[in-house]
């Protein structure tokens, strides 16, 4: 009974530390940047999902509106990344998932914006 309770709670203590979000996928769209925002939609319509990079990864989404001098815009871009479970993300937990972005594959301006609440 004692060794059955035991093997009971390993399965849990392993589960509770699966990764339930999506593996690595490769995702295409529009990534909009703005003052408390960072929304990216597919080429196929699906989000806007609340987009998180980091790093050299940020500096890669963003080289397009420096080469502009812009601070924010709307990006074209080709990601590598994990799209998470259903929950709120992003400014005040307006998005339904997050995109956290590993790699840019492309990023090409498609507009640059005028900064916001300035």
């Amino acid at each position: 009974m004692r060794r059955a309770f035991l093997a009971g709670l390993g399965v849990l203590a392993l589960s509770a530390c699966a990764n339930t979000a999506q593996d690595t996928q490769t995702f295409t769209g529009v990534w909009e940047w703005g003052f408390e925002t960072s929304a990216f939609t597919t080429t196929r319509g699906q989000g806007p999902y609340w987009l998180v990079a980091s790093g050299p990864t940020h500096e890669a989404l963003t080289a397009p509106l420096r080469n502009v001098n812009s601070v924010y815009g709307r990006v074209a871009i080709v990601v590598e990344g994990s799209l998470s479970e259903q929950g709120r993300y992003g400014q005040l937990g307006a998005y339904s998932r997050q995109l956290t972005v590993t790699r840019v594959i492309e990023a090409r301006l498609m507009a640059a914006l005028p900064a916001q609440g300035s």
